[in-house]
């Protein structure tokens, strides 16, 4: 009986052996990413005259703390919308995200939404890459004169699918 009993406990230290050296609980990232966007229309773009090459700077709060860098690349007017693609740029403390997106903002009122990805991520935020984005949200009446600033928030998500 002893030995059978020795046996069955070989048997188990044998089978948990090669796990001791494995953390005791694996780290699975998030598979969605959210959070709130402020962003201010920058009159200082060179679409405008000036020599920034982003269109629109602001912030980023929640799953993603930092500063948002969007740039205009293309844009076209059908109706009272603008159709538009972007490229942009989130800076934070543990890495950076770039990717692109495609949208269409609403003159009537106001709300935008856009769809892209993730091209680029670095440090902590290195799993992102390749990532789908969207955002969307609401801007102040883009009708006024410089320095009257144009202002939007709204919501930022990453998603694996």
């Amino acid at each position: 009986m002893r030995k059978m009993l020795l046996a069955l406990l070989m048997l188990c230290v044998g089978a948990l052996l090669p796990t001791l050296g494995l953390p005791a609980v694996h780290a699975k990232q998030p598979i969605t990413l959210k959070s709130e966007v402020f962003i201010a229309f920058n009159w200082d773009w060179i679409g405008v005259g000036g020599t920034s090459p982003w269109t629109w700077i602001g912030t980023v709060t929640g799953d993603v703390n930092g500063d948002l860098f969007v740039s205009l690349e293309d844009a076209w007017f059908p109706g009272k919308t603008e159709k538009f693609s972007e490229t942009w740029i989130i800076e934070t403390t543990d890495g950076d995200l770039a990717g692109f997106d495609v949208g269409t903002w609403s003159f009537i009122n106001f709300k935008f939404g856009a769809n892209g990805k993730v091209t680029s991520a670095t440090g902590g935020w290195s799993y992102l890459d390749g990532y789908d984005m969207r955002y969307s949200g609401t801007t102040t009446d883009p009708n006024v004169e410089f320095p009257e600033p144009i202002t939007a928030t709204g919501r930022l998500i990453l998603s694996s699918k």
